[in-house]
C-alpha cells in the first residue's frame, strides 16, 4: 500500500486556498472566502435561494479574477483533482474545462457559440417580459 495517498478534495482545496491566500490581495481574499462559504452553503440547503451577498463596500474586491478563483475552487470541490482550466467564453462569462477540452481550439469554439446563443435567448426572453410589463403598465 502507498504510504503517500494522493491528497483528497478538502486537503486540494487548502492547498489550493493556502496558495492563493499568499498571492492575492487580502480583500480580494476575504471576498472570495465570502463568496465560496457562501455558494456552499446554498449548495447544502434545499431551501437555499443560490443568492450570495457582497457589501457595497466589498464590490471593488469582486474582480474576475476572484471569480475565476471562485471557479477553480468549485472545480476542485467537484472533481476532486486541480486538472481543469478557467475559459473565457466572452461577454464576462467563463466555464470550467477539462484539460483535453480546453486545448481543443473546437472543443472551446463549441462552448462560445452555446454561451453566446444562450446569451441571445436570454436577451430576447427579457425583452418580450420587458415589452409585457411595459404593455400592462399603460
Amino acid at each position: 500500500m502507498d504510504d503517500e495517498a494522493a491528497p483528497g478534495r478538502a486537503d486540494q482545496v487548502r492547498l489550493y486556498l493556502d496558495t492563493l491566500q499568499a498571492r492575492m490581495d487580502p480583500d480580494q481574499f476575504r471576498v472570495l472566502g465570502q463568496l465560496l462559504t457562501g455558494t456552499i452553503a446554498s449548495l447544502a440547503s434545499p431551501t437555499g435561494d443560490g443568492r450570495i451577498d457582497i457589501d457595497d463596500d466589498d464590490q471593488v474586491h469582486l474582480t474576475r479574477n476572484v471569480k475565476q478563483e471562485l471557479l477553480a475552487i468549485l472545480s476542485i470541490v467537484v472533481t476532486g483533482t486541480m486538472e481543469q482550466h478557467i475559459v473565457d467564453l466572452g461577454n464576462g462569462s467563463m466555464t470550467v474545462m477539462d484539460s483535453e477540452a480546453a486545448a481543443d481550439p473546437d472543443a472551446v469554439q463549441q462552448m462560445r457559440d452555446w454561451a453566446a446563443q444562450e446569451r441571445r435567448e436570454r436577451e430576447h426572453t427579457d425583452a418580450v417580459l420587458h415589452g409585457i410589463a411595459e404593455a400592462s403598465a399603460d
